[in-house]
């Protein structure tokens, strides 16, 4: 379904106010593009022989960070000011965090009040004389607006999304030996470069159980693995042993991004040994990584057994994935490009068929402005041999699927004040849905910060028409010690 109204000046002028207002506001601050290079780093590894290699470029490579130390602020955290925190325990720290939402649109339950969330985040790190590492970080929520609301809500959510206790990064890394590094443990590896769109990074499911509300970095699950990297010169080859099988949150039925009833899948554990390998390269300038993987597709599919047919079954079968990125800085510009191949693809509506899947993007980032990053990338996932049928998917599936992704982050007032906002359409003519946020973070003191925001779902398909009335504003305080 296409959403027709998408065109018109008003929704031009929805996605146009809040994209313009912080681009004016960034453009205050302008300065010459001389800074222009500042802040393309991403976290170095711990390996003293990436440190002897480094160069302009250092960073692009596919790193291995978590994710974990930021998700329970609720919100993006591009460019958040860094705070020492007080340590009580040497090598622990941690942050409590209290979130606030408002759906101003919903529909009962899911509207008002939809979320008063209490959080803990826990971390314990140690670095012993050798310059090896342990850490460790686990989260514990409760949700107390389940209990507090008068409101009915489905067995499937208050059971999934009420309160959660789980264990995070959990692993310990060093080197061997001057050019061999291991980590071994819970962990997420990230692969590609794009901040929204996932072609090349698939290792790590995601908690995508309020879709939208905060970036894939802060959604990533670490998953056990043992992972290498072997450096020679200005190579590094990182192979990787996935001995923990996790796949992606998705929304419970009967919750506000679920509307459906419980079918009573029983998922197929998948508990065997998948393995996965990147090599890349770091020069003035550029760099290059190529991935391959043989792992299980995450997102799976219902099979129906001829057998016992009414008891249908979620599996997960194995796929193999082929990929590499691109990228190349050049003054105040960052472009990138990655590229993709899936085969061994299943679908309900199909069965047994098997479909390869092409999926590739380009992209850019802008850091010409002081404090400003700038991005824009675009992604196409094309089905080969495609099959009529797979319009019947409850994600109605094309043969082609376009995404984009727009962002602006800017940091005001000596770096105390993050501004952002992200747009993310989907269908060659941004006409088949999305949403849009804008969110703000504020420094109130030293460990305390305050996160608001706003996030609006665009409707133009039958996935986010069934979800356009979500919007919401929502609100947290944290405090790191």
């Amino acid at each position: 379904m296409k959403n027709e109204a998408l065109g018109s000046k008003y929704n031009n002028r929805r996605y146009m106010v809040p994209l313009l207002s912080l681009v004016v506001a960034t453009g205050l601050y302008a300065e010459s593009t001389q800074e222009a290079l500042e802040g393309f780093d991403d976290t170095p590894t711990i390996s003293e022989k990436v440190e002897k290699n480094a160069d302009i470029m250092e960073g692009f490579d596919d790193t291995s960070t978590s994710s974990a130390t930021d998700i329970s602020t609720g919100l993006v955290n591009d460019t958040t000011t860094v705070t020492e925190p007080v340590e009580v325990i040497s090598g622990l720290t941690g942050k409590i965090t209290e979130q606030l939402a408002y759906s101003y649109n919903g529909k009962t339950p899911h509207d008002k009040f939809t979320s008063l969330k209490s959080s803990l985040f826990l971390d314990y790190e140690h670095k012993f004389e050798n310059g090896w590492r342990v850490k460790s970080n686990a989260k514990a929520y409760y949700d107390a607006i389940y209990d507090i609301r008068d409101e009915k809500y489905s067995k499937n959510e208050l059971k999934e999304q009420r309160a959660e206790v789980e264990l995070f990064d959990a692993y310990v890394e060093g080197s061997i030996t001057d050019s061999l590094d291991v980590k071994i443990g819970r962990q997420v590896l990230v692969w590609g470069r794009s901040d929204t769109i996932r072609i090349t990074d698939v290792l790590n499911p995601l908690d995508n159980r309020r879709p939208g509300m905060v970036d894939i970095e802060d959604l990533r699950l670490p998953v056990g693995m043992v992972k290498f990297d072997y450096f020679v010169g200005d190579w590094r080859l990182t192979p990787t042993v996935i001995v923990e099988q996790r796949h992606t949150k998705n929304p419970a039925f009967g919750s506000a991004f679920n509307a459906l009833e419980d079918p009573h899948l029983k998922e197929v554990d998948n508990n065997d040994v998948t393995y996965a390998l990147s090599i890349g390269g770091e020069f003035t300038g550029w760099d290059v990584n190529f991935y391959a993987a043989h792992l299980y597709d995450d997102e799976g599919y219902v099979k129906f057994s001829p057998l016992n047919a009414s008891e249908p079954q979620l599996e997960h079968e194995k796929i193999t994935m082929l990929g590499s990125a691109f990228n190349v800085l050049s003054g105040a510009w960052l472009f990138k490009t990655e590229l993709a191949y899936f085969d061994g693809l299943k679908y309900t509506s199909t069965q047994e068929k098997e479909f390869s899947r092409l999926d590739g993007l380009v992209g850019f980032e802008y850091k010409g402005i002081v404090d400003t990053t700038i991005s824009y990338d675009a992604s196409i996932r094309h089905i080969q041999n495609y099959d009529d049928s797979l319009l019947q998917e409850r994600n109605s599936l094309k043969a082609n699927t376009y995404q984009h992704a727009f962002r602006v982050t800017s940091d005001f007032m000596n770096a105390t004040l993050s501004a952002n906002y992200l747009l993310s359409l989907y269908g060659k003519k941004l006409d088949e849905g999305g949403f849009q946020r804008l969110w703000a973070k504020y420094e109130l003191g030293e460990g305390i910060n305050l996160n608001v925001g706003l996030i609006d779902y665009i409707g133009g398909s039958t996935l986010f028409d069934s979800v356009k009335d979500n919007d919401m504003v929502f609100a947290d305080i944290s405090y790191s010690f």
